[in-house]
């Protein structure tokens, strides 16, 4: 009985992986997908922001009462990024108008830019990332599963 139970065990630790790999492989297509969907969504804002150039604010001065929220609500609306994300990349974008980079206190009379699809591609990515994107995809160097 002792001789069975070793291979039993090794056997669910070896499913136990398998089932691993396959679900990190699974998380790993959708992550992919969700990379693809963000970097087509971030090209439309981009063709929208082209299109519609001189309907757009580029610049918004806040004013006391101001919240991040409604002047995203005013001022981006429709765009195809969550609001959490247009608020970290505002905060990053304008660092002198909010205390301590905290996008709930923000300063009044400071003039915020607001964010464009090159902001939104600067937060996102790292800049060895970008230049990567901008060469295309080396897919020579990539690890290949069996």
């Amino acid at each position: 009985m002792t001789g069975v139970r070793p291979n039993i065990y090794f056997s669910c630790a070896v499913g136990i992986l398998l089932s691993f790999s396959m679900s990190a492989l699974a998380m790993d297509q959708s992550a992919e997908k969700a990379l693809v969907q963000l970097m087509s969504d971030v090209e439309n804002i981009q063709i929208d922001s082209l299109n519609k150039k001189e309907d757009k604010a580029t610049h918004y001065k806040t004013q006391y009462g101001d919240t991040l929220d409604q002047i995203i609500i005013d001022y981006l609306p429709n765009l195809p990024v969550r609001t959490s994300m247009l608020k970290r990349v505002i905060v990053h974008t304008n660092p002198h108008a909010f205390k301590r980079s905290n996008p709930n206190w923000m300063y009044s009379g400071r003039k915020l830019k607001l964010p464009d699809p090159e902001d939104i591609r600067d937060l996102i990515f790292t800049d060895a990332a970008q230049e990567k994107m901008s060469r295309g995809q080396d897919r020579d160097s990539w690890i290949r599963f069996p």
